[in-house]
């Protein structure tokens, strides 16, 4: 059975993204310095296939990375500060039947991963001490991001395809019946690549809308803002941002008042401020190549970490994670 993976579906519209990144002008684009970010660090290597495509990260520091040939890997938190680990240096915590795409982790829990394979799409349960993979909940489409809501007890989980979100309840015990759509507003979908990162702001759930096209024609990526409700609802949805600027939005994190997004067309990874302007904190002459998912380091150690998951969707020899410093002052 031939499967879609979303590296082959990716290289449908890759040409596309590429195009973009000479067609559009970031709303706020400044230099190094201005941006307050630092030099990007390699700091594992992953040359070739598979490529990584997704993070997590623990509260103690652990990096957790998906790689497309279905397995999840970890480094320390002492390696998190290394630069030219390879795949060797790392740690295998699970290999799946299928891909491993969006990574969550779930503490005190298990990780969780969107996946497509034979055994079933959806979200797959994998025990951090090195158990057996299960699949947790069927989410047709392209299952792809995952995150955990706490307040909850629940995961969210994107449907790139279908321009939807889901949601699954962390007691769910049942895999044919455990998601249920939570979100299928028209902003959340695209002819191409719709419902893609997913992260929490104030009082709300953004999604990453990868490609979508506005209203005079022009290729853009999308931010959607959904309201939480008291009862963990999806309020009214609003566009937060569309742009060319973002185009290729991919993963996404947030800090206050701030999203860090990885836009892939672009081989940016930019800031979005609470005025909706964009500011670029690296680029492909960084190394950046078709970046996918970007996490904020969370020890002491860490602090001001952005870690970036080098996807390389057309050239895997690029393959990597990729890490920079935020500036005090501009996290």
């Amino acid at each position: 059975m031939t499967r879609l993976t979303r590296r082959t579906a990716l290289k449908g519209v890759g040409a596309g993204l590429a195009l973009s990144v000479t067609a559009g002008t970031a709303t706020a684009t400044f230099d190094r310095d201005d941006a307050g970010s630092s030099a990007v660090e390699t700091v594992v290597e992953i040359p070739g296939d598979p490529v990584p495509e997704n993070l997590a990260i623990a509260r103690d520091g652990t990096l957790y990375f998906g790689l497309t040939r279905g397995e999840v890997r970890k480094i320390t938190p002492e390696q998190t500060q290394a630069t030219g680990l390879g795949l060797d240096d790392t740690e295998r915590v699970a290999r799946l039947p299928g891909s491993a795409v969006g990574v969550e982790l779930v503490a005190g829990d298990a990780l969780y991963v969107a996946s497509q394979a034979d055994a079933g799409d959806g979200v797959w349960r994998v025990p951090v001490d090195g158990g057996d993979p299960e699949l947790f909940a069927a989410v047709g489409g392209f299952p792809n991001d995952v995150l955990h809501d706490p307040f909850h007890d629940r995961l969210l989980v994107t449907d790139s395809f279908g321009g939807a979100v889901y949601e699954i309840p962390l007691d769910a015990d049942d895999p044919e019946t455990a998601a249920s759509l939570w979100s299928d507003d028209d902003r959340l979908a695209t002819d191409s690549f719709g419902a893609n990162g997913l992260t929490f702001g104030r009082g709300a759930v953004y999604v990453a809308v990868t490609r979508g096209t506005n209203d005079a024609g022009d290729d853009v990526g999308r931010v959607v803002r959904l309201p939480l409700t008291r009862g963990g609802d999806a309020g009214e949805a609003s566009t937060y941002l569309e742009s060319e600027t973002i185009y290729g939005a991919d993963g996404v994190t947030s800090f206050g008042p701030h999203l860090y997004l990885a836009a892939n067309g672009r081989n940016e990874v930019v800031r979005i401020d609470p005025g909706r302007n964009v500011t670029v904190l690296a680029d492909g002459d960084d190394g950046l190549v078709f970046p996918s998912d970007v996490v904020l380091g969370r020890t002491r150690r860490q602090r001001g970490d952005l870690f970036i998951c080098n996807f390389a969707n057309e050239t895997p020899e690029e393959g990597a994670i990729l890490r920079t410093r935020l500036q005090p002052g501009n996290r």
